[in-house]
């Protein structure tokens, strides 16, 4: 499926590696070959359980993984890596449903693509990812204050670190910091999802707005308000989202 595609430099993927959890063996090794030829790191996991053992020793910039696995659900992996990790996800599975797509990334997963694919559209949104997932993507924050507060939260931009109001640290990965970042420079103004993807991934991008929605929905659990009123981050329905909160600095 994936064989001879060469579609980007192979300088721009020098030294990132990619994990392939994927079952059928054929598929995988399309899938690691041609990732091999695109400049990437690749080993191919046809378990979960052989997966979760490397992840252990040595994480990747990258999972690519299908939903149906011999020995584990694919949207667990998903919710257990995202429970410890910031590194990029990529579903890559047959499933058609809209639920499938909707599970998936709500538990974290970056993007998700329905099987058979054109490897240009796989390859670009790997791109796509590992440029989100680049620690100097938040490097624009330093023009601006360094701290901001809001409803007793500090956000403390240059440090990609959140404190609650009694002073503990609250772990993001780096898609939340950046979607918190975005709000709290825009606070009461509505957002749509399209201008949320267009900051957060640039414009052009064409992931599923749902997975605005699953990463606005793990933002919320973790600066939770003392009631739905008081909760910073409002839907506004039929449009997307509005940081209500009052910001200082």
């Amino acid at each position: 499926m994936l064989r001879s595609y060469t579609l980007f430099q192979k300088e721009s993927a020098h030294m990132q590696s990619i994990s392939v959890l994927e079952d059928d063996i054929d598929l995988r090794s399309e899938i690691c070959e041609a990732l091999e030829e695109e400049g990437f790191r690749v080993v191919g996991f046809g378990t979960v359980k052989a997966f979760s053992t490397e992840f252990a020793r040595s994480e990747p910039d990258l999972v690519l993984l299908d939903l149906g696995l011999p020995d584990g659900k694919g949207s667990q992996v998903i919710r257990e890596l995202r429970e410890k990790s910031d590194v990029g996800i990529l579903v890559l599975s047959g499933r058609r449903e809209e639920a499938d797509r909707i599970i998936a990334l709500e538990y974290g997963a970056d993007d998700f693509v329905v099987k058979p694919c054109s490897p240009r559209e796989i390859l670009a949104r790997i791109h796509a990812i590992l440029r989100r997932t680049k620690p100097c993507a938040t490097a624009s924050v330093s023009n601006g204050p360094q701290e901001v507060q809001f409803e007793g939260y500090l956000l403390n931009l240059a440090a990609m670190e959140l404190r609650n109001p009694l002073g503990e640290i609250i772990p993001l990965t780096t898609a939340e910091f950046e979607l918190l970042n975005i709000f709290v420079q825009r606070p009461q103004r509505a957002l749509s999802r399209e201008q949320l993807t267009d900051l957060l991934h640039g414009e052009g991008w064409s992931g599923y707005d749902r997975a605005i929605d699953g990463l606005v929905s793990r933002l919320r659990k973790k600066i939770p308000g003392a009631c739905t009123d008081s909760q910073p981050i409002k839907t506004i329905h039929g449009t997307g989202y509005i940081f209500a909160a009052n910001i200082s600095s």
